[in-house]
Order: C-alpha cells, then sequence, then structure tokens
C-alpha cells in the first residue's frame, strides 16, 4: 500500500460501478491503481445513470460525485440535448474540485468539447479517449463532415490540446496528435485487458456442443458494427462442426434478432456471458466498420483474446484492433459485396481445424500477457504524466 499524499485526481465518466459500463469500470481500475501504488487521492464525476451492458461490476474506488441523469429515453434529439447538458455540469463539477489534474473520458460525447472550454490551457487536465466525438457523429452518419455543427465541434475540440493523452492504440495516438497538431505525451492502455485466472465451470452451451467448434458474439452490435458479416457466419457455418453463442445489445441487435430464425440450427441465443466463461468460445467474432477506425477500438477483441481465445474479425487492417491482435486472429476484408464476404467467411470456416486453432490460441496468450506488461506501465506512465508539469 502506498504512503497517501496530498495529490488529487479526478476522472469524468458517465458510468461508473456499481453501474455496469466497460468505461466506467476501466476508471474504476485505474482509480485503484493510482489509490493503491500512488496513494493519490481520486475521485470519480459521473452521472445518476445505468448502461445497456458491456463491463463485470465492481466495487467503487474513490470519492464518487454523481449528477443527476436528465434524460435516458431512446429519442435522439432529446438525449442529444441531455448529453450536452451533462457534460457541461460534469465538466464544471470536476473543476469545482479544483483537483490537481482532471482526466477527462469521452463518455458521454460532449465531454471533450467542454473540457476544451472549462479547462483549457490553463488547467492541467488529460484525455482519455474511448470513442472519439465529434467523429462518432460522421461515423454514424448523423451528419457529413461538411456539417457546420460538425466542423465547429471539431474545431472547438482541437482548438485546446491537453497536457496528455491516454489512447487505446498506437493508431488512435497518432490520430490525436495529427488532429491536436503537437506533440502530446501519451500512454497507450487498450481497453479490455484481464488477467483471466479466474476458473469457471463449462456452460452448457460448451458441454452440450464439445464436439464443435464454439463460435461467439459477446457484446455491443452497435452502429460501428457489422451485421451483414454476423449474418454471414450464420449462413457459411456448418452447424455439425460449429455452434454460435449469442448476446447481443445496442443499436443493431434488434433488427438482427427479428431476422433470425428462433429454429436456427447451431445458434444459442442466451443473456449473458460472464468473463470466465469467455475461454471456452473459440472464436471471437469481431467487426470494425472502416470508418469507425480510430473512432473507437471495440474491447470485446481485447478480452477474447485476453481469455486465451482466438477471433475473426470483419473489418480494414489499418486499425489498432488488427494491428495489436492479428496473430491470435483471421481477417475478413470489408466489402459492399455479399458474395464476397461470404466467399471469404466460408473459406476460413472451412480451414478451421484443431490445429489452426490451438496456434492461434497460443499466440492470444503470448498477446494476452504483453498486454497485461503494457497495462502495468501504461499505469506507471499515466502516474507520471498526471504529475508533469504542474
Amino acid at each position: 500500500m502506498a504512503v497517501e499524499t496530498d495529490h488529487h485526481i479526478v476522472i469524468i465518466n458517465r458510468n461508473y460501478p456499481p453501474r455496469t459500463g466497460v468505461t466506467g469500470e476501466s476508471a474504476c481500475v485505474l482509480a485503484r491503481w493510482l489509490q493503491e501504488n500512488l496513494g493519490y487521492r481520486v475521485s470519480i464525476v459521473t452521472v445518476r445513470s445505468n448502461y445497456a451492458g458491456g463491463g463485470s461490476k465492481l466495487d467503487p474506488v474513490g470519492e464518487v460525485h454523481e449528477i443527476a441523469s436528465w434524460y435516458d429515453g431512446k429519442r435522439k434529439l432529446l438525449r442529444l440535448c441531455s448529453t450536452f447538458i451533462e457534460c457541461f455540469l460534469l465538466v464544471l463539477k470536476a473543476r469545482r474540485l479544483k483537483a490537481d489534474s482532471t482526466i477527462v473520458m469521452t463518455d458521454p460525447s460532449f465531454l471533450s468539447s467542454w473540457a476544451s472550454v472549462l479547462l483549457g490551457r490553463k488547467r492541467h487536465w488529460g484525455l482519455w479517449s474511448m470513442d472519439l466525438f465529434p467523429e462518432a457523429f460522421v461515423a454514424s452518419k448523423l451528419v457529413t463532415d461538411r456539417n457546420i455543427f460538425y466542423r465547429f465541434l471539431f474545431w472547438l475540440v482541437y482548438r485546446c490540446p491537453p497536457r496528455y493523452l491516454i489512447a487505446l492504440g498506437d493508431l488512435q495516438a497518432r490520430y490525436l496528435q495529427e488532429c491536436y497538431g503537437a506533440e502530446i505525451p501519451t500512454a497507450i492502455l487498450p481497453c479490455g485487458v484481464y488477467d483471466a485466472t479466474t476458473v469457471a465451470d463449462p456452460p452448457d452451451w460448451k458441454t452440450e456442443n464439445s464436439n464443435r467448434i464454439i463460435l461467439g458474439y459477446c457484446g455491443n452490435l452497435g452502429e460501428a458494427h457489422s451485421v451483414d458479416f454476423l449474418q454471414s457466419v450464420i449462413r457459411n457455418m456448418d452447424p455439425e462442426k460449429f455452434h454460435l453463442v449469442l448476446t447481443v445489445y445496442g443499436a443493431k441487435s434488434e433488427s438482427f434478432l427479428q431476422q433470425l430464425d428462433d429454429s436456427q440450427d447451431g445458434v444459442s441465443l442466451i443473456g449473458s456471458v460472464s468473463r470466465p466463461q469467455l475461454g471456452f468460445i473459440d472464436v471471437h467474432l469481431v467487426s470494425l466498420l472502416g470508418r469507425w477506425a480510430n473512432v473507437c477500438v471495440p474491447s470485446k477483441a481485447v478480452s477474447a483474446v485476453c481469455s486465451g481465445s482466438s477471433f475473426l474479425f470483419y473489418g480494414i487492417e489499418q486499425c489498432d484492433n488488427w494491428e495489436m491482435l492479428k496473430d491470435a486472429g483471421w481477417l475478413v476484408p470489408q466489402t459492399s459485396d455479399i458474395d464476397q464476404m461470404d466467399a471469404a467467411v466460408s473459406a476460413i470456416l472451412d480451414s478451421l481445424s484443431e490445429q489452426s486453432l490451438e496456434s492461434k490460441k497460443t499466440a492470444a496468450r503470448d498477446i494476452a500477457r504483453n498486454l497485461l506488461d503494457s497495462e502495468s506501465h501504461a499505469f506507471s506512465q499515466i502516474g507520471a504524466l498526471v504529475t508533469q508539469s504542474q
């Protein structure tokens, strides 16, 4: 246990344990490390709300300051206006705590904009980039990059560089440096890293299909992901050889599930897959549409590899998921041609064998060890970054 100091760090994020959400879980892990290893006083500024899916529940650490959620419904315009106000209140609350350094995450979507305005160049703060905004508005096709609202937000976010960056990968970090037009001290901290030491009993979907290769899609099926890819896997997999485990939520999940045949052979729809169960999936399915590269780095791919499993990735090569994890996976190149996609998926599924799976899983275990080492190094970097140039 580190000796307590007077150094005070604030982390801003929309969700935080005991409420679920992978970004809140990441904030909690970092807060615990800063407290236990450096003795820092850590405060969390968050929203009293819930996030659908993602992450495991952890006991919260630090001093938690909550603001009320303005709107939790699904009407997009109301949600956008509510988010704008919530972000203002979150950053204002953090500023009033007068911390030595403030770590601004990017959930909700206007946090980086308000940090630029309310923290600016006079205060010591860093940006912890999860999904990037306003770029996500363009990637999700809500606006074009010529939209005056988008151009103003982009200028607002990148006019004022933070003192330091925490990025999900090298490519995302490089993108941010280019947007800010400055060399900013940066720590690379992928989201979804964990130590797969907890042993779980095999779930029913594993024991009942012990003679099959288990495929799995576990997590968000949102704007950044491809329903076509998931449907292609279902079309092209042999149920005598494969069994697919599905647990999905997000913007595209409802329409996908409506199209899924309830009697589909070789597919199990389940409520959730816990972290200790991830390793029972042989091949995790992951997709990231090319326009979302750098904007987000799906944590499900990182967690899949940390569990010791392989993954099948649909997307482009020039993204952090593939750059970091490619030795443990297979790539289906992004295409608008469904027949071409089906051919690529079918070829990979047909080639899967016990030997090829074990080769990828061995690579996954090696990558997982490296990711854990890199996470430890990143925490130490962050500990130094939050104290520099005070």
